[in-house]
């Protein structure tokens, strides 16, 4: 970690962290998967579908903007005076079994500096971060490829997750659920989120609602609040998939210990009068699978939740 700086980023570092990410990108194709053009050519949307607001320097720098004034984390690492990574993070209290955490949301590393331990050194400062807010953990839900930096700097796989996709229909509700898309996030409200957790639940909270581009705000979502058959509040979202529109990731806001059926079909009938053909839901396993079983879900990829316990 010898020569590199860490300190916290700002709009103004766009520029940088747009390089450290387009550096892993072998090539710019025409609408995130035609024909390979010059990077140039390519509209700030067909640039985030590459990878996201980070792609593009004008929409990195809109969207940490947003993304501090969220209250959320980011930092940079540099040498000298040159970006060569940036890690963003999330804190977030979800009662158990999840916790008072530091998720780590996004880590990358310039792809002319690997393995010169930027990414540890950005991974022990948000460590450092978490401590002094009396965060218990840092997680994260890494790519496959990054796992073995995870496990060497020390986090160990803790949720295992699967994808399924159930189609969008009607189902008779046990209660209306009432659309408010502009709701705070549900702080120590006895929530976690049980459907959907690609990243914890303050952050796909936060996501759900992110529309930085024309492209993207015209892709329908929502977010609603209901009640269980049991009388259990929960919340519930919905988010068109932009490269396959009549998909939706769905998402669920609901105590540790409620039935998730109810609410599933929920998500489904408010697919289908969105106008979605189909919607992915995220499930922990083992509960997950019986889940699927019950409602003849397909299944589609497995994720995995790593955490590392902080003393």
């Amino acid at each position: 970690m010898r020569g590199i700086t860490i300190r916290p980023a700002t709009p103004a570092d766009a520029a940088g962290i747009t390089a450290v990410h387009c550096s892993h990108v072998r090539a710019w194709r025409r609408g995130g998967r035609g024909e390979v053009v010059p990077y140039d050519t390519l509209s700030p949307y067909e640039q985030w579908l590459h990878g996201g607001p980070w792609m593009n320097g004008e929409t990195c720098a809109a969207y940490l903007e947003r993304w501090l004034r969220a209250g959320h984390l980011a930092l940079v690492a540099l040498r000298g005076e040159t970006i060569v990574g940036e890690a963003e993070f999330v804190e977030d209290d979800e009662p158990w079994p999840y916790g008072c955490v530091l998720h780590v949301s996004l880590l990358f590393v310039h792809a002319d500096y690997t393995g010169q331990g930027v990414g540890r050194a950005l991974v022990e400062a948000g460590a450092e971060l978490a401590r002094a807010r009396g965060c218990e953990a840092l997680t994260t839900q890494p790519e496959s490829e990054a796992e073995p930096f995870y496990r060497r700097v020390g986090f160990e796989p803790w949720l295992w997750l699967r994808e399924w996709q159930a189609p969008a229909r009607e189902h008779p509700l046990p209660d209306r659920p009432v659309r408010d898309d502009d709701a705070p996030y549900p702080w120590g409200s006895g929530l976690a989120l049980r459907v959907g957790r690609y990243q914890t639940g303050r952050h796909m909270w936060h996501e759900l609602a992110e529309r930085p581009l024309p492209e993207l705000a015209q892709l329908p979502w929502g977010r609603w609040r209901a009640r269980l058959p049991g009388g259990e509040r929960v919340w519930l979202g919905l988010r068109a998939q932009p490269l396959a529109p009549s998909q939706a990731d769905g998402f669920v806001w609901a105590p540790p210990q409620a039935d998730l059926r109810p609410a599933v079909e929920m998500l489904q009938t408010l697919a289908a009068r969105l106008g979605f053909a189909y919607v992915d839901l995220l499930l922990e396993e083992p509960d997950g699978r019986d889940l699927a079983a019950a409602l003849g879900l397909e299944f589609q990829t497995d994720v995995t939740f790593w955490r590392r316990e902080l003393k």
